[in-house]
């Protein structure tokens, strides 16, 4: 059919003005017609930075919403790392979790983040790594695992107890592995081999396998927009990447699948994609935007596989500016079908114990109603709607599982103009994991509609699950991980979960702040530190969890922003540090580094500090008593 629709359109003959697709995100509320703005992007994708406008913040909380508790959710929770590089994805949220039982009913859990602390242009940026081995996380680090600059890590471990971070590590270069084996302190490095000139970006990688030692990665080629070039006629072309062993040797390296090359893709666009593996089974998933949806399967471990679509587009090989027929859905009501609906780049896939796929993903209408506009489309952030698919389902027909609420009941959602930048669905960046029983949990960052700063609507971390693989989900009750009753003023974001459930637990990385976006790219809000947030939520105790408790850590006993500044900052000879609470406080002063330069007990509300003989740069101030505490950035000029 698509091929049809090409031809006629080439050869100028008008077509009526129908659906191309199949109705989708029908159960889920939208924003009124007149809110449906579409804003423009490209295909770019951020892979380094030089310095950014620092923009002023401006708007206030509006509020606490009111919970009413059917049933405690107890979460432990804690912050397990920090960063001031906040783009943790431009679309899909790499593998950033792992967990299992340590073999004594505990949890060995891992978590991986890209962490910069140096602001920009981020010269210590890499992979931020902690770990849990069952009693208590490590103390947060201030450094990176590698010895040279990276970014966007995929964290595994197989069978052997090897970990590896796989990131990339420059436009021009091979991909890096920071890796070592079970009980080591120290981590190895080594480039992943590769034959091709050009250099590869956003790779994302699964562990699988008859003995559970076999890494499967992919990642895509540099495209031109990002330094590179075209890879056999592709603009980012997809590759993959195969170990038998662990990751020590590649029997497959720089391969293009037959059906993914320049004759059926243009291009792929960094981070739109996603990888599992269970056993024998490993499958990926590429988030598309102007060409097909699909997923990739393998039941033998990576030597053969098979094709299947997920979201069929009406054309193909179609490039940016080149105009399409009217033949799309008409879903801001303008009277012109020109809108086609997709995924929105930030999806996740998954392999349960079974060996079934199943694929989440963010609904998104799409536009490219001006083709003089130099490669630039249009996409719609108001669009709402978590989609699911399996290969059972066949291409174009998925089940909407989560959507951001119309909390106040009016009909539709009613958010402020301005939806912060992620470039994705008002519910998206999910993640999915699985239990022993086959149960199935998606986490997903969505849209408040009753918590603003005034200009901006906050995200939070919600989950939702399905007891019958996938058939029916409890869409209608679904969790909110992180509400305001003690997250005030918080957005939260790029949640990541562990693949498979251990000891009855979830457990889920996600990043926060205090403003809606993002720093590096999109609203590009001036620079600030982001918490990396570890929670571990029991599955036996979902129920409705309307109302959520919380144990441990410090999460929810951080001393207040308005409680401790300094002044002036940045800072050249003293600065006075103001802390206003009672009682007496620890002062740690911490290098760029991470090193403890300076510690001490103060009763005072106001003290001075002698930074004089400080060398310029970053420097952080942590403010503490008992388990309350609060970081704060000096710039020392």
């Amino acid at each position: 059919m698509k091929q049809l629709y090409f031809a006629l359109f080439a050869a100028g003959l008008t077509l009526p003005a129908v659906a191309q697709q199949l109705p989708h995100l029908q159960e889920a509320p939208q924003v009124a017609p007149e809110a449906r703005v579409p804003q423009l992007r490209s295909h770019f994708a951020v892979t380094d930075m030089g310095e950014r406008p620092a923009q002023p913040l401006s708007g206030s909380g509006i509020g606490h919403a009111e919970h009413i508790q059917t049933r405690a959710l107890v979460i432990q929770q804690e912050i397990v790392g920090q960063t001031q590089y906040d783009l943790q994805s431009n679309a899909a949220v790499d593998n950033r979790m792992y967990a299992r039982d340590n073999g004594s009913g505990q949890t060995h859990v891992a978590a991986a983040w890209t962490t910069s602390l140096e602001g920009t242009p981020f010269s210590d940026r890499g992979t931020g790594y902690n770990l849990n081995t069952g009693s208590a996380w490590d103390e947060i680090p201030y450094n990176r695992i590698e010895a040279i600059r990276t970014g966007w890590p995929s964290l595994v471990e197989t069978a052997s107890g090897r970990e590896m971070s796989i990131t990339h590590a420059g436009i021009d270069t091979p991909l890096h592995m920071t890796y070592r084996e079970a009980g080591a302190s120290s981590w190895s490095e080594m480039d992943i081999p590769s034959d091709l000139t050009v250099g590869k970006l956003w790779p994302r990688a699964a562990v699988g396998g008859p003995d559970g030692n076999t890494v499967h990665l992919i990642c895509i080629s540099t495209p031109e927009g990002n330094g590179g070039a075209l890879l056999n006629g592709q603009n980012g072309a997809l590759l993959y990447y195969r170990s038998l062993d662990g990751g020590m040797t590649w029997d497959i390296q720089d391969s293009v699948f037959a059906q993914l090359d320049s004759s059926a893709f243009l291009n792929f666009t960094g981070d739109s994609y996603a990888i599992a593996a269970n056993g024998n089974t490993v499958a990926f998933t590429a988030f598309q935007d102007w060409s097909d949806s699909f997923t990739m399967v393998s039941n033998d471990n990576g030597d053969t596989w098979e094709y299947h679509t997920v979201v069929d587009f009406p054309v193909d090989l179609y490039q940016i500016d080149d105009g399409l027929p009217e033949i799309g859905v008409d879903w801001n009501e303008d009277g012109i079908f020109q809108e086609f609906f997709n995924t929105d780049g930030a999806g996740s896939i998954l392999v349960d114990n079974e060996g079934q796929v199943h694929v989440t993903f963010g609904g998104m209408y799409y536009m490219d109603d001006d083709t003089t506009d130099a490669g630039q489309f249009s996409y719609f952030p108001g669009v709402n709607g978590l989609e699911y698919w399996t290969p059972d389902f066949g291409p174009d027909s998925t089940l909407t599982i989560a959507y951001t609420y119309d909390i106040d009941g009016s009909g539709a959602l009613e958010l402020d103009d301005d939806i912060a930048a992620y470039y994705v669905n008002l519910t998206g960046m999910p993640s999915m994991s699985v239990d022993a029983d086959n149960n199935l949990y998606v986490t997903y960052s969505a849209v408040m509609e009753n918590f603003s700063t005034g200009i901006q609507n906050y995200r939070h971390i919600y989950l939702v699950h399905s007891e019958d693989g996938g058939a029916t989900w409890n869409t209608e009750s679904a969790c909110d991980l992180t509400p305001d009753t003690d997250f005030d003023g918080f957005e939260c974001v790029f949640g990541a979960l562990a693949p498979r459930v251990a000891n009855g637990h979830l457990d889920l990385v996600y990043q926060r702040d205090y403003e809606p976006g993002l720093h590096v790219r999109g609203d590009e809000d001036p620079i600030d530190v982001n918490d990396l947030v570890h929670m571990r939520v029991p599955i036996a105790d979902l129920g409705d969890c309307v109302d959520i408790e919380y144990e441990g850590v410090n999460v929810d006993e951080l001393i207040g922003e308005d409680e401790v500044w300094m002044y002036p900052n940045p800072a050249t000879d003293v600065v006075e540090l103001i802390i206003h609470r009672a009682g007496a406080h620890q002062v740690q002063l911490f290098s760029p580094a991470g090193q403890v330069i300076r510690s001490f007990q103060t009763a005072d509300m106001v003290v001075q500090m002698d930074v004089s003989d400080l060398a310029s740069g970053l420097y952080f101030v942590e403010v503490s008593q008992g388990a309350a505490r609060r970081m704060v950035r000096l710039a020392v000029r």
